[in-house]
This record gives C-alpha cells, sequence and structure tokens, in this order.
C-alpha cells in the first residue's frame, strides 16, 4: 500500500489517547511537543502520565474508552493492550472521519506514524509503509549519524535570515537565489566545527546584510 506523506500542524488541536500505558505514554509526548491539546481516556496511567496529569498538562479521563470520547476529537491514537477496544476506536473515528492511529493492529488506522529523524525544525520522516519498521528504525540511526545539531543551528540562522531580508528585498526571486546560495556554501561546514562568528559573518557575506 502508497501512503500519502504529510506533515501535521497540532497546535492546540484537540487530541485523543486511549491508553495509559508505555506506547499510550510515547505517543502522548510527541503530540505534546507538537503543540496539541492531548486527553488520555484510560482507567490507569503509567507514572510520567499521571505527573502530565497532576500539572495540567493533558486532560486525564480515568475511564475506559467510550465513543463520546471522540467527541471534538482532530486526531486519535488507539494504544491499550487490548486489541478489541484498540480496533474498535479505530473503527469508530473513522467513522466520525476522524485522523486515527491504530498501535495494533494496525490496518484499522488511517494513518501510520514514519520514524523521525528530529533535529530542531528538521524532520525527516522515515516509512517502509508498515511493512518493516525496523528497517525503519536503522534508516534513521544512519541518518541521525550524517545530520548533526549543526542542522538545527543552520535553521535557527536561515530563520533570522528570512526575517531580515523579507524586510528589506521585495524581489521573491532575489530572496530565493540569496537562501539557495548560503544553503549551498560552507555555513553548514562552519557550524559544525563551532564557528558561529565566522558562519555569521560567512551569512552576512553572502546576503549582504550586516551580522547580528
Amino acid at each position: 500500500m502508497k501512503f500519502y506523506p504529510a506533515y501535521l500542524d497540532l497546535r492546540e488541536r484537540p487530541c485523543v489517547v486511549v491508553g495509559g500505558g508505555r506506547v499510550a505514554e510515547r505517543k502522548t509526548l510527541s503530540l505534546l511537543e507538537a503543540g496539541a491539546n492531548v486527553t488520555v481516556v484510560s482507567p490507569a496511567l503509567t507514572r510520567k502520565l499521571r505527573d502530565l496529569s497532576a500539572t495540567g498538562k493533558i486532560t486525564h479521563r480515568a475511564k475506559p474508552f467510550e465513543e463520546k470520547d471522540l467527541a471534538g476529537a482532530y486526531l486519535v491514537i488507539a494504544a491499550t493492550n487490548d486489541l478489541a477496544v484498540n480496533a474498535e476506536a479505530g473503527r469508530l473515528s473513522k467513522k466520525r472521519q476522524i485522523l486515527v492511529n491504530v498501535a495494533a493492529p494496525p490496518d484499522e488506522s488511517s494513518f501510520i506514524v514514519p520514524s523521525v529523524m528530529d533535529r530542531g525544525a528538521l524532520l525527516i520522516a522515515i516509512s517502509t509503509s508498515g511493512e518493516s519498521p525496523a528497517l525503519a528504525k536503522r534508516i534513521r540511526r544512519e541518518l541521525e549519524k550524517q545530520f548533526g545539531p549543526e542542522y538545527d543551528l543552520f535553521l535557527q540562522k536561515m530563520s533570522l535570515l528570512r526575517s531580515r531580508l523579507m524586510g528589506r528585498i521585495n524581489d521573491e526571486a532575489e530572496r530565493n537565489r540569496i537562501f539557495q546560495t548560503v544553503a549551498d556554501s560552507d555555513v553548514l561546514d562552519l557550524l559544525r566545527q563551532g564557528k558561529i562568528h565566522e558562519a555569521d559573518s560567512r551569512i552576512a557575506e553572502l546576503s549582504g546584510l550586516k551580522p547580528v
């Protein structure tokens, strides 16, 4: 099966996690990192999830899953240790046309969650279309060796450059030329070597802007 790759903006979106175990905890944390408003439906929670509930970072419904728990949800993740409950959450979510990922059985999902290499704003998602999650994890580990923390710092600087250029250069083609010139330059190498000042000077030279 061929999946359509997409990145979702979950900021302040209501998301429901069905389950309170380790898998549900991992899914909840990833949703919180994306800025979602998370409700966890489960009679019991891991210690980490209890702490998140106690501090108001998630909403906890201490009860078994029911269809009414889906009301208003933008996205649902079913991650209990009960296959029947997961399958029911998946079926009901799809009936309501809610995006749903089911940890098991995965065939009840309307989307799958890829293995992700995370370097701040740089996210590289790897999917084997569900055929081999183990291979996806291996590829992610290889990418983590190739793409270091300098990529996150580079993107922070590119974001700042974009903001500055937007107020100074109206010609979109010229802005894009500058962005590409910086991206193709040795700035990443300088950041990799820890030469932050030199990298800033190089960006200023290529963009025609004074260093910040």
